[in-house]
């Protein structure tokens, strides 16, 4: 049978494996660092998209607004625009002028009430509740 000797290991070969395991070492802390960047980048553009989705619909309600607002400057810039909204907020009228109520007459007319059938009388007495 063969026999096997201890080798011996030299001070190279420890450098080498020694240098191999800090660039492992070295690879894995930069992959690390480099997920870590893209998931803070990934962080930032959803916070951005969701800003930009808030401003688009803001600026959507100041335009709305904006537009409401120069109706009612057209409104107000011609005199029976002006005349409008004043009898309308203060409740003016002119002299001469006066108040008409409109008083409907109430209606008489009554449903007539249809005689319930069997099936809804029998329904009736059995759910008292």
């Amino acid at each position: 049978m063969r026999e096997f000797k201890k080798r011996r290991v030299s001070g190279m070969e420890v450098l080498k494996i020694s240098a191999g395991v800090a660039g492992i070492v070295a690879l894995a802390g930069v992959a690390f660092i480099a997920s870590r960047a893209a998931w803070g980048m990934y962080g930032k553009f959803a916070e951005a998209a969701t800003a930009r989705a808030s401003a688009d619909t803001q600026l959507q309600d100041l335009r709305e607004r904006r537009q409401k607002i120069d109706v009612d400057v057209q409104a107000l810039s011609s005199e029976r625009g002006l005349e409008a909204q004043v009898r309308e907020r203060y409740g003016m009228a002119r002299p001469g002028e006066g108040e008409i109520n409109i008083v409907r007459q109430a209606t008489t007319s009554e449903v007539l009430k249809q005689d319930p059938g069997i099936l809804k009388k029998l329904w009736q007495m059995l759910t008292v509740w």
